[in-house]
């Protein structure tokens, strides 16, 4: 279960994302995005991201044709995947371009984890792009603080990310070690 620390910190973020996840259908229909960021580590970025996913199937499955309707992309696995396909196909990056612009909601995990090539950025922005005019919604998350992603990912991108979305930011302590 995702719960702020103890000390309250995160408590307005979680209520925020709570809300999200209660009306991710409609969230959803009105292509609206979603940016969720921290500069410390494993304190609940892609368990949201993940949980809101979750959310959207649970609500529309049992109406749901046999498409793919959300898609999970760690964008640095893409990333080093695309690369990889120019000389050899690849299943991922396969799956990912048949199925991104038709799929409802996509979680962009791990953006900006380090600074994109011409290559990289091109086609990082043409399908955050392509989404975005499709009005397709989208959740993002980083480890970066703003400037710090705009630094990796250059303007054009940043611009589209970051005030396209709601913007969450968490502060809270990494979760990852704790014995729950």
């Amino acid at each position: 279960p995702l719960r702020p620390d103890a000390n309250g910190t995160d408590r307005d973020a979680f209520v925020k994302l709570k809300k999200i996840e209660d009306s991710i259908e409609s969230f959803v229909d009105q292509g609206t995005n979603l940016y969720i960021h921290s500069s410390i580590c494993g304190n609940g970025k892609t368990a949201w991201a993940l949980r809101m996913l979750q959310s959207y199937v649970g609500k529309i499955w049992f109406k749901s044709d046999l498409r793919c309707r959300v898609l999970f992309v760690n964008v640095p696995r893409f990333i080093l995947s695309l690369k990889d396909s120019i000389s050899n196909a690849n299943d991922y990056v396969e799956h990912i371009k048949k199925n991104i612009f038709n799929a409802d909601l996509v979680v962009f995990d791990e953006v900006g984890t380090k600074a994109l090539t011409t290559f990289e950025h091109e086609h990082i922005l043409n399908l955050i792009n392509t989404r975005i005019d499709m009005n397709k919604s989208n959740i993002y998350t980083s480890n970066l603080t703003p400037q710090e992603l705009k630094e990796k990912i250059g303007e054009r991108l940043y611009s589209r990310i970051v005030h396209l979305s709601v913007d969450i930011e968490l502060f809270g302590a990494d979760k990852r070690s704790l014995n729950v």
